[in-house]
């Protein structure tokens, strides 16, 4: 057989085939075309309820959160404990920060009063309700995010679980913040070397001269990076 007439076979062979897969598929189409157009419709509906529930019921819930948060940062900028107290509780006019945590729970505002819950809880000492709150916090703003990892894991070394603490130190390290990072890393390179491992620890404090020199200067990191160095060996 000629190649002409092996390659007019594969033709013939695979438009034939081409012709029993659409037929195929307009069978299948033919009889399932009720369950496919209902797919179909229910899919639409799910993303137009989507955009509503954001359009007339998540965006203004956030608007108004936003306006409420206001006056409870202002309360916690002050910093003593009375102040803090007023800042988590509210005042007689105005909410504070568990109330809108609580009422508006999907909103970024909301999420971003559990931060400010679990700082004033730490700034008035109540660790294990700082705890709680910042552990709530989801990742909506990256800066606050990777400093409240940080602040999870100084909590956790704190309470002597260095597994948990480095867990979240190292959520933290993947930021790029000029002041949080370099920090985390120091307080990361710190736990390595408590738990012996000085080639992880000699990572961290490199970074900080890499990335961070300013802060790497600033913080005297190299003389930790020297003392790894001559206890590694």
């Amino acid at each position: 057989m000629s190649n002409t007439e092996k390659l007019g076979a594969k033709k013939v062979g695979n438009t034939k085939e081409s012709r029993n897969f659409i037929n195929k598929t307009l069978t299948f189409f033919t009889k399932y075309q009720n369950i496919i157009y209902g797919i179909l419709i229910g899919i639409l509906v799910l993303i137009c309820a989507i955009l509503a529930f954001n359009k007339f019921y998540l965006q203004p819930k956030n608007e108004k959160a936003a306006a409420l948060i206001v006056t409870p940062i202002q309360y916690f900028v002050q910093g003593d404990s009375t102040s803090l107290n007023l800042a988590l509780e509210g005042d007689d006019e105005n909410d504070g920060f568990l109330t809108i945590a609580s009422d508006f729970k999907l909103t970024k505002a909301g999420n971003t009063a559990k931060y400010y819950a679990g700082l004033c809880y730490l700034k008035l000492n109540d660790k294990e309700e700082a705890l709680n709150y910042l552990l709530q916090f989801k990742k909506k703003d990256d800066i606050m995010w990777y400093a409240c990892q940080a602040l999870i894991g100084d909590l956790y070394d704190e309470s002597g679980d260095s597994g948990k603490a480095m867990r979240y130190y190292l959520k933290a390290v993947k930021g790029d913040d000029p002041y949080f990072t370099p920090i985390a890393l120091f307080k990361l390179g710190q736990l390595y070397e408590r738990e012996g491992n000085l080639k992880k620890a000699l990572i961290a404090y490199e970074r900080i001269e890499k990335d961070f020199y300013t802060e790497y200067g600033r913080m005297g990191v190299d003389r930790y990076v020297e003392r790894a160095k001559l206890n590694e060996k």
